[in-house]
């Protein structure tokens, strides 16, 4: 009887310990539950954070595969992460970001921080990324995986080059403001006693005909001092409001005596719906004349030059930052743009980096001038040139005015 009791109270013992126990179990696994839910939202969080951040983050395993692809690293490369996730970073974006081969000793070297600059095609323009690559470890100094952070450093870049090609046009400038003074002088002197020997030559003669390209050598050589002259002395503007498309219009009436003489068409597409800017209206049909001259030098067999205009809204922050004086602090821009395009030759990319560079040309007679002079008129409005050219395809010259508020646009 004693031992049915004893069985009994160990048998209550036991249902109360089962009891306690499966209390504790229902309280583990709400813990488990809560737990499991906290890191679902932590997990949430770090992932947006992540795809939140402004620098382009991927991260990789030991063998370079692509695991996470956030959000800014899609714009920067203009990659979907659905077609990154799984791809070996190299052979995605075509460019040695991590080394070929990951053995230890190149896993050691990333530890300690890797940095480069590469050019990346996206989206049918050249981009100029920078990548700091450094291995993910544990605590325990576990390799876990590599980290790349990206940064789109196009436009930083291409401000810096266009800084540094506005510092030469300053140098280059007062070094040919300096020498035009110093040889007009001779060359004037030059020019007087070639006249006066020329009143004493015989019409038709030898000396005649050397005096003649005596004082045409002069002449072009007046004329270069002149244009170095125009480029580099500062000169202040008078800006009316100008009807722009009256004034192409009157341009492509001046030109196409000329331009039919040469087999070229000129083609006129003035769809800007707001055609009034501020601009000196002289130095504006200059600048045509100068770039439809050039046009007709890229065309000789004859073609086809295109005028057309338009209004838009400009919030290319490269572009902007072109601006004469402003745009670069802004947003955007209403913008009235001028494209003037031919269907010639074409530049090649070592051409288009230095067209607007003082001196340089691609003819024998050429002085090099002419583009640099549109630059700086065109820097004088306030506005902006843009190039484009393709070998074998043409060129095309876009001028930028920036949209004044203040003007009379109807």
């Amino acid at each position: 009887m004693e031992q049915q009791k004893l069985l009994a109270r160990a048998f209550d013992s036991f249902n109360v310990s089962i009891e306690k126990l499966r209390k504790y179990q229902l309280k583990l696994e709400s813990q488990i539950i809560e737990l499991r839910h906290e890191l679902e939202v932590k997990n949430q969080e770090l992932t947006n954070i992540l795809q939140s951040l402004p620098s382009g983050l991927i991260v990789t395993d030991l063998e370079g595969r692509i695991h996470t692809f956030n959000r800014s690293a899609q714009r920067i490369t203009g990659i979907e992460a659905e077609q990154a996730k799984g791809k070996k970073i190299n052979e995605l974006l075509g460019h040695h970001l991590l080394p070929p081969h990951l053995n230890e000793e190149a896993l050691d070297l990333l530890a300690h921080g890797f940095a480069q600059k590469f050019k990346l095609e996206r989206q049918g323009e050249t981009a100029t990324l920078e990548s700091e690559t450094t291995l993910m470890e544990s605590e325990e100094k576990e390799k876990l995986g590599i980290i790349i952070n990206l940064s789109d450093i196009t436009l930083l870049d291409r401000l810096k080059e266009e800084s540094e090609r506005k510092r030469r046009l300053v140098a280059m400038g007062e070094i040919a403001m300096q020498v035009a003074h110093e040889v007009r002088n001779p060359l004037g002197s030059i020019e007087l006693f070639v006249s006066m020997m020329k009143k004493d030559a015989v019409e038709g003669s030898e000396d005649m005909d050397l005096i003649e390209h005596i004082l045409g050598a002069v002449r072009s050589m007046n004329h270069i001092i002149s244009n170095l002259l125009e480029y580099t002395r500062p000169r202040p503007i008078t800006l009316e409001v100008l009807d722009m498309h009256h004034l192409l219009s009157e341009f492509a009436d001046f030109s196409r005596h000329f331009a039919g003489s040469q087999g070229i068409e000129i083609h006129l597409e003035l769809d800007a719906e707001k055609e009034r800017v501020k601009g000196n209206k002289e130095l504006i049909k200059q600048v045509c004349l100068n770039i439809f001259m050039n046009a007709c030098q890229a065309m000789e067999e004859g073609g086809d030059f295109f005028i057309s205009t338009t209004n838009y809204i400009e919030k290319d922050s490269f572009v902007l930052a072109r601006f004469h004086g402003r745009g670069s602090g802004e947003a955007s821009m209403p913008v009235f743009r001028v494209d003037l395009r031919d269907t010639g030759r074409g530049m090649n990319e070592e051409v288009k980096q230095k067209i607007f560079d003082p001196f340089f040309t691609t003819r024998e007679q050429g002085t090099g001038l002419g583009m640099s002079i549109i630059h700086k008129t065109m820097a004088s409005h306030g506005g902006a040139i843009l190039l484009d050219s393709t070998v074998g395809r043409g060129t095309r010259v876009s001028l930028l005015f920036v949209q004044n508020q203040d003007v009379e646009l109807f």
